[in-house]
């Protein structure tokens, strides 16, 4: 999948690549707001400092930075927990699965009871294949009662179903994750991609229309879209995905199997 950021809120919200069609998960860095009232700085205002801005980096696709600023983190409190966090989504960006489990692990030891830890940790699993104890992690999280959003371990629990080939568990998940948050491109998108294999192709299409209304489509997503309005006989939407094809991919082979050479 495509790389997409997400904006934040009181937590930063990032995009993680999770598959051809463009899905995104949800995974989160923590950076909560501390008192700076003493001074000088202690260690874990300094790991705190600089936890935060591993995030911000994370969010830029600055990668190497994000890590230079996490592993800093992590030394300057080695009990802070948000540091390894995001040390661990880094280094899941980067493909370093060993180094990104071990930080995931040593953030759940310290904090075992934090919902972002525990959604994060269980997108790495889920990436790894380890579906039972992801989707274990993705329940726990998204039922605890003062977790503010609840919609990115649903998220997270629909497209690792998703891998799984669970489709009715996929859509059920991906649906709860929308009635709590309906903005959400990656459950629309994917939705959209179930009911087209289902044949509710006006469903399909518009739920696909809700997407690119949110984000802009990669190819493999515009190739989907021209393939649902198609059998959907939705030809404005078709004519407009596969002329976004033309423009923005004219040499891809999806564009000359659903769209043609670029018009003159």
């Amino acid at each position: 999948m495509s790389i997409a950021r997400m904006a934040f809120a009181t937590s930063l919200a990032v995009a993680t690549v999770v598959g051809a069609a463009g899905c995104v998960s949800q995974t989160t860095i923590e950076t909560r707001a501390v008192q700076d009232t003493r001074a000088p700085v202690d260690n874990r205002r300094r790991a705190e400092i600089r936890a935060a801005l591993a995030g911000e980096y994370f969010q830029r696709g600055n990668m190497q930075v994000a890590l230079e600023e996490a592993e800093t983190a992590s030394r300057e409190d080695p009990s802070y927990a948000p540091a390894h966090n995001i040390r661990g989504l880094v280094l899941l960006e980067l493909g370093e699965q060993a180094r990104a489990r071990s930080a995931f692990e040593e953030a759940q030891r310290l904090a075992p009871k934090d919902p972002e830890v525990m959604n994060n940790f269980g997108w790495f699993l889920c990436r790894a294949g380890d579906y039972a104890r992801a989707m274990d992690l993705f329940a726990t999280a998204q039922s605890m009662p003062l977790y503010a959003t609840p919609e990115k371990p649903l998220l997270n629990a629909g497209l690792c179903a998703r891998r799984q080939g669970l489709t009715d568990d996929a859509e059920m998940s991906l649906r709860r994750a929308l009635a709590i948050r309906a903005d959400l491109p990656s459950a629309l998108l994917t939705l959209a991609e179930i009911a087209f294999e289902g044949r509710r192709f006006v469903e399909a299409d518009e739920l696909f229309i809700r997407y690119s209304r949110l984000a802009e489509p990669p190819l493999p997503a515009l190739a989907l879209g021209v393939r649902i309005a198609r059998a959907a006989e939705d030809k404005a939407m078709a004519d407009s995905l596969a002329a976004q094809m033309r423009r923005r991919f004219p040499n891809a082979v999806e564009t000359r199997e659903l769209a043609g050479p670029p018009r003159p």
